[in-house]
């Protein structure tokens, strides 16, 4: 980062998180601060704008997130410098080119406190004719400057009323610094000093007047509160949602508010509820209450209504009230239902096991607003559950590219590019869950999860422990739940898995495709080979081709799993050196040369696959000695830990003079699969 750039955004997210944990106070006099440091920044001052929305301080909070607005666009309205290039320093501009978050280049005129008067209100500066040399009175007219800051609060101008700059430039101070600026020396007497001043003051005036009229706050209407709130909820930011939520209570808290935005106001609530853990639901059950009786019914305000109301018992876990709603919504939008309900209905389906439901649902939404990002996440994970990689990946990076602040579709992303073996995956999870995941309970779950994927791929299996047994422990979410429990089954950690997979049952049904996938992992982990069908024909994760693989091999051993063997895509074999190994079992060719002593190497470094791969494959030779080696090294780290230790006793016993067993190692790994059915040590 360039020394010029202040990094303030921890002060920031600290305001913020403070505000969403009700600290107002602490939280207006951290922005306050980052306000005064920082008067060009535009995150600081929208930030305070909603503490003052929250404490009901109208008036200032009008004008402060008016003055962020007017900083934000200015800041997009600028030409990027190149990195190389330094800005030319002119003196004689009165409109300040810095961009916000930037310390402001000199100016001639140096921002500094107004004058107030008793009742509150800035005193702009009299207007100074120019010379009597001059043809003609040109009023002074400068750019607007930010709102005075004070410590313990604001000290605003009244509605309406434009702060000004001190000092003029028509004061007699500045007519020697404009005429220095254009390169010419101020005259010191005569007739040439007072049109130089002149000239540079009708200038000047001019280049302010076109920045005041660009810019001026009270010129430029903002969008409606249903407007921004379609726009925020669509955006899929959480930060962006609870700005937006909090400037719609605000302005919907007259006595007339518009029914439809009150709606939208009540479906933020709901999203920030199930998808964020923010406790919202009663300020959506406030404003849905103030949506005005009777009147011509209205079939698309109707059906948000009940999609909303499907979202919150979503939250509250009772699925049956959910598709209840989702019905009726549905029912009173023919032809045409919203996108909300769809992703309601589409959410209902999957926690069903209904698939190709939800896949029909959500197709019709992404078809209708391919710019929702809820839509696009849903989408994109129902897509992953049919095994179509390929379209997930499609869709949202289409998506992001275009808005790269939905943690939801980042997540997604990163998966859809995980199932396709691309390297690259992980730079999904930074952006996702830099600040998100600080303050959003969800997302952090989601964002443990996706680390201990990581952890696994990368051979870090504690770390993957750790983080997938974190995910399980704070999230609601059926998806993630599941998910957590089929990484701590791959990674021999079979009750813990069992645990999280119980929790997941209570919130969607067993034939939901994540939580059948986990299932199967906890039972193969258990020795258990009987049970159900594949939940899908094609697995696209690598977590889920190793469930897969390790079922067929149980079942029938090397011959069952060949087919499948040929038909796993390059792509995860290639990020995935568990599921890579593990294929080994079912080559037609055996183990040639080369890779037997790759796979050595890998279990002498502390491999638990390699070392179970190379201590099946000497069973299948009768070396019982090189076999019990082998898989007395695979007695924990893996999800074929239990089967490792019965080829493992069984080893020993078919030696002539077996060794004693490794009877820390059994214990271990019974007091982490209970289940397994091997002899008390």
């Amino acid at each position: 980062m360039p020394p010029d750039v202040p990094d303030i955004s921890e002060e920031i997210l600290l305001g913020r998180t403070l505000l969403e944990q009700g600290h107002l106070s602490t939280a207006q006099r951290v922005l306050v601060k980052v306000c005064q440091q920082h008067p060009d920044n535009a995150e600081a001052f929208r930030g305070l704008g909603d503490v003052l929305h929250r404490k009901r301080d109208e008036v200032r909070a009008r004008i402060v997130s008016e003055y962020a607005e007017d900083l934000r666009t200015l800041e997009s309205a600028m030409p990027t410098p190149k990195p190389d290039a330094r800005p030319a320093e002119d003196k004689g501009s009165q409109v300040s080119a810095h961009k916000p978050g930037r310390k402001p280049p000199p100016v001639p005129v140096a921002p500094r406190a107004e004058p107030v008067t008793p009742q509150g209100e800035l005193v702009t500066p009299r207007v100074e004719p120019v010379t009597p040399q001059a043809e003609f009175v040109t009023p002074e007219i400068v750019p607007v400057t930010p709102p005075a800051v004070g410590a313990a609060g604001l000290t605003m101008p009244s509605p309406g009323q434009p702060a000004a700059l001190p000092g003029g430039p028509g004061s007699a101070q500045d007519q020697g610094t404009a005429s220095q600026a254009f390169g010419k020396p101020a005259a010191k007497s005569g007739k040439g000093k007072y049109l130089a001043g002149a000239a540079a003051i009708v200038l000047l005036a001019g280049l302010g007047f076109l920045a005041y009229r660009a810019y001026k706050p009270s010129q430029r209407r903002g969008p409606s509160p249903r407007e921004e709130l379609d726009s925020a909820l669509s955006s899929g930011s959480f930060d962006r949602l609870m700005r937006v939520r909090d400037r719609a209570r605000a302005a919907l808290a007259g006595t007339d508010p518009d029914a439809d935005a009150l709606v939208r106001l009540a479906l933020a609530e709901a999203f920030l509820t199930l998808d964020h853990g923010v406790a919202a639901a009663k300020g959506a059950d406030e404003a849905l209450k103030r949506l005005p009786p009777g009147g011509q019914p209205n079939p698309e305000r109707l059906a948000l209504v009940e999609a909303v109301r499907a979202l919150l018992d979503l939250a509250a876990g009772d699925r049956n009230a959910a598709k209840q709603h989702v019905d009726a919504g549905l029912a009173s939008a023919v032809p045409k239902p919203p996108p909300a309900l769809l992703l309601a209905s589409a959410r209902v389906r999957t926690l069903a096991g209904d698939i190709a439901g939800a896949g029909k649902d959500l197709d019709l939404a992404l078809q209708l607003a391919p710019d929702f990002a809820p839509v696009v996440a849903d989408w994109a994970a129902q897509r992953l559950d049919s095994g179509d990689a390929a379209a997930a990946r499609r869709v949202t990076r289409a998506f992001l590219a275009k808005n790269k602040a939905a943690s939801r579709v980042q997540l997604a992303a990163a998966d859809a590019e995980r199932a396709l073996g691309e390297s690259g995956w992980t730079k999904h999870i930074e952006p996702a869950c830099h600040d998100e995941s600080r303050i959003s309970r969800p997302v952090r779950a989601a964002c443990w999860l996706a680390s201990a994927m990581h952890a696994r791929l990368d051979g870090e299996r504690s770390t993957a422990v750790r983080k997938a047994r974190a995910a399980g422990q704070v999230s609601e979410d059926p998806r993630v739940l599941a998910d957590s429990a089929l990484v701590l089954a791959s990674l021999g950690e079979i009750d813990a898995a069992g645990e999280v997979l119980a929790h997941a049952r209570k919130l969607a049904d067993e034939k939901a495709v994540p939580l059948a996938w986990a299932d199967w992992a906890v039972r193969l982990g258990r020795g258990q080979a009987d049970g159900t069908a594949p939940p899908a024909e094609r697995p696209a994760l690598p977590e889920r081709y190793l469930v897969a693989l390790r079922a067929l091999y149980l079942k029938g051993g090397g011959a069952a799993m060949a087919a499948l063997v040929k038909n796993v895509p390059a792509g995860p074999t290639e990020i995935d050196a568990d599921l890579r190994t593990y294929m080994e079992l079912g080559r037609d060719a055996g183990l040639s040369p080369g890779n037997r002593a790759t796979l050595e190497r890998r279990a002498e470094r502390g491999s638990p696959v390699a070392a179970f791969v190379l201590g099946v494959l000497a069973a299948r030779e009768d070396d019982h000695k090189q076999a019990a080696k082998w898989l007395e090294k695979a007695l924990s780290g893996h999800g074929d830990a239990c089967r490792a230790a019965l080829l493992y006793l069984s080893a020993l016993q078919a030696q002539e003079r077996p060794a004693p067993p490794n009877r820390v190692a059994l214990r271990a790994l019974h007091a982490r699969n209970a289940q397994c059915p091997i002899p008390e040590m």
